[in-house]
């Protein structure tokens, strides 16, 4: 953690204090099954207050297959405004005009495969929505079902005849996903390359070594130019890249509706590309932690905080259920 870890300059915990803490505790474990429950009861104390909302630890022994050890979603579930995910396209099929697509691909996150959905609304909004990005990787494999939805919405970006007035981005409950997918995707809704953060990892070993700041850059895809405004949707389940897509997006013109997001801005990366981020601990866990940290243009840290909405909606599980998505229906109104 003194290597690999990135937020040691924004962490209010106190590594060395934990270190003296729990070091005894260790030291009078041995390799029994209970003893290695022990051990994982110590690293969930330990870490319950780090700031990464990316850190988890999975254990690969067999006594502790099923645990995950997930600080950021342990302070959620005790948090006021709590709810669990929710597939929210079912409601929303209902208000798409006929004639929107559905695609299933082969990619999984977590065991469950990306899901693509794209429509009109009153034939002059576009929407789309995906559970996670793995857009372009779905696209170049010739995945048909995620490529058929992408193709449709890319052309409607271009429709000439009855153009498009507004697109609404859905991101909620998106857990984020491949980097690459952020010019794929946001480069086409964009007539300019926007600077909009700052992100950086560590040059060496040291706790507070570090890389300078590099800037975090959206680049326009030059054969689309689009101008078209989008409102994007999020809750408290849009992490990581729906995160970094909202950031890049967002602009006076382009609002933000729902909830405060998740707050796991810093990115997942390979461990041999940097210096910092995820690592194994031997053959008994494997900790998936943030290769860099991430500010926004203006300084401002979003790691286990989130994105405020510019209008917030709240989560409203009576309406949903009777197929009322308030969320999109001010969405909607905000193009009227």
């Amino acid at each position: 953690m003194n290597y690999q870890y990135v937020y040691w300059d924004k962490e209010s915990t106190d590594w060395n204090l934990v270190y003296k803490k729990y070091k005894p505790l260790f030291d009078q474990l041995g390799n029994s099954d209970e003893d290695k429950r022990k051990a994982a009861t110590y690293f969930q104390q330990m870490t319950s207050g780090l700031t990464d909302n990316h850190f988890s630890i999975s254990f690969n022994d067999g006594a502790l297959s099923n645990l995950t050890v997930n600080p950021a979603y342990d302070r959620k579930i005790r948090s006021e405004n709590f709810h669990s995910r929710f597939n929210y396209v079912e409601v929303v099929k209902t208000y798409l005009d006929p004639g929107f697509l559905s695609g299933k691909g082969n990619i999984t996150k977590n065991g469950v495969p990306i899901n693509v959905t794209s429509g009109t609304l009153n034939n002059n909004l576009l929407y789309f929505h995906c559970n996670f990005f793995a857009l372009k990787k779905s696209y170049d494999s010739n995945n048909t079902q995620v490529k058929m939805v992408l193709d449709y919405f890319f052309s409607q970006l271009k429709q000439s005849t009855n153009p498009i007035k507004g697109v609404i981005l859905d991101l909620r409950s998106n857990s984020g996903g491949e980097i690459i997918d952020l010019n794929f995707f946001a480069g086409k809704l964009v007539n300019k390359d926007i600077t909009f953060g700052y992100a950086r990892g560590k040059s060496g070993l040291g706790k507070l070594s570090y890389l300078p700041w590099l800037e975090s850059r959206l680049k326009r895809d030059p054969t689309y130019e689009t101008t078209i405004p989008v409102i994007l949707l999020a809750d408290n389940f849009s992490a990581s890249l729906a995160e970094i897509m909202t950031l890049a997006l967002k602009s006076p013109k382009n609002l933000v509706i729902g909830e405060q997001t998740y707050g796991a801005t810093g990115a997942i990366s390979d461990a041999a590309i940097f210096n910092s981020g995820s690592f194994e601990l031997g053959n008994f866990a494997s900790v998936t932690t943030s290769a860099v940290e991430f500010k926004g243009i203006d300084g401002t840290f979003y790691e286990n905080v989130g994105i405020t909405p510019d209008l917030y909606v709240p989560f409203n599980l009576q309406e949903l259920a009777r197929n009322k998505d308030l969320q999109l229906e001010l969405a909607i109104r905000q193009f009227k």
